[in-house]
């Protein structure tokens, strides 16, 4: 290379960078991270501290992908302290948007919201509105999270408009996506159905398996909810497809999930269990406690459809222990239910009855109106079990 000829740490630092990031775009992330390790160690070498946090930045953005987030955590903060030193306020509201992400994905939502408004705050006074379409995109997500519907479409709206003054067909696709799940949340569906059947068209033309796989599975939730139960299992097997090209251990134990629901909603039991215990383990190896959670919950009730009562209560009790882990009041209370439809099954009154009284404590905290009333409808059903046992015994 003319940089190697020339004996330019700072251009070939520079250039592996780039190289590296040409390769987390084609998913070729071994090749990427030795690209990025030794574009780390010529800008030190030329004493480029701006350099040097870019790549540690693209290192931390890959070890996210990999699901290393202690890693990855090291690397952005150590990135946000070189970018300060060189004054480059985009750098920063790049690191910070990245460190936000990551908070994100740990459930420390105070501490994303304010990653992500500093780093808006830095965006806007580097002009650059593609930095801060990104940040705005995923302040919705966070609202999202927090139920805050309405900031969320605010930020997604924004931020849309913001990628398409940008041209990143990438950054608008993601927004798209997110705004078409907040529809589904309202139950706009043929809203949600325009939004993601979009998205999906750009990701293609932005060649990111990730993102195709992230819409085609949002879009395979929406036909279950519509009972195109056909449509729904070809596109979230397209997604697990797209999701192992893109090593995504998380976004493939989704669909996984969402397939072994297909399966229980057929009765295809067999298929179901081992999509739950597949997606099990690829929730512990992403280290996400919600996600696991879940799909314990839901390998649990599938044993119950089996009678396999005694794994079901190992599994529930698990279950309610990652739900509190995370902070996650309807997951606690769904398993809870059926932890407590459980012990109706064997009688087990008094225990069923902690069961569901605590899952209604957990439903009215959630504003879960509809799981309240399943969970009284299962309590009623309980007092009229009792009696008619006392009168057995009478």
């Amino acid at each position: 290379m003319l940089y190697q000829q020339a004996q330019s740490a700072l251009g070939e630092g520079s250039s592996l960078k780039s190289l590296g990031d040409l390769y987390m775009r084609r998913d070729q992330l071994d090749d990427a991270e030795t690209l990025f390790k030794h574009a780390i160690e010529l800008s030190r070498q030329a004493q480029d501290v701006l350099g040097e946090g870019n790549s540690l930045k693209s290192l931390g953005n890959l070890y996210m992908r990999r699901d290393q987030l202690d890693d990855a955590e090291t690397l952005f903060k150590h990135a946000i302290e070189l970018y300060q030193q060189a004054q480059s306020a985009l750098g920063e509201g790049n690191g910070l948007k990245s460190l936000g992400d990551l908070y994100m994905r740990r459930d420390q939502l105070d501490d994303a919201e304010t990653s992500f408004k500093h780093a808006i705050e830095l965006y806007r006074q580097a002009q650059s509105a593609l930095g801060e379409g990104n940040s705005l995109k995923c302040l919705g997500d966070l609202y999202i999270r927090r139920d805050q519907l309405n900031d969320a479409e605010a930020s997604f709206r924004h931020a849309i408009k913001l990628f398409q003054k940008a041209q990143d067909v990438l950054g608008e696709g993601n927004s798209l996506k997110a705004l078409g799940n907040l529809y589904k949340r309202r139950d706009q569906l043929n809203n949600a159905e325009t939004s993601l059947k979009h998205a999906i068209e750009l990701y293609r033309q932005a060649q990111s398996a990730l993102g195709e796989g992230s819409s085609l599975k949002s879009l395979g939730d929406l036909y279950m909810r519509r009972d195109q139960l056909d449509d729904a299992e070809t596109l979230f097997k397209r997604a697990i497809e797209l999701y192992q090209q893109a090593q995504d251990v998380l976004g493939e134990g989704d669909s996984l999930d969402s397939l072994g629901d297909l399966y229980m909603r057929r009765d295809q039991l067999d298929d179901a269990e081992t999509s739950f215990k597949r997606a099990i383990e690829l929730y512990r190896q992403a280290q996400d406690i919600l996600g696991e959670g879940n799909s314990l919950k839901s390998l649990g009730d599938l044993y119950m459809r089996r009678y396999q009562l005694d794994d079901a209560e190992t599994l529930f009790k698990h279950a309610i222990e990652l739900n509190r882990k995370a902070q996650s009041a309807p997951d606690e209370a769904n398993t809870l239910k059926s932890l407590g439809d459980l012990y109706m099954r064997r009688d087990q009154l008094n225990d069923a009855e902690t069961s569901l009284k605590r899952a209604i404590e957990l439903y009215q905290k959630a504003q879960d109106v509809l799981g309240e009333a399943d969970s009284r409808a299962a309590l009623q059903k309980l007092q009229i079990q009792r009696t008619q046992g006392l009168l057995s015994t009478a």
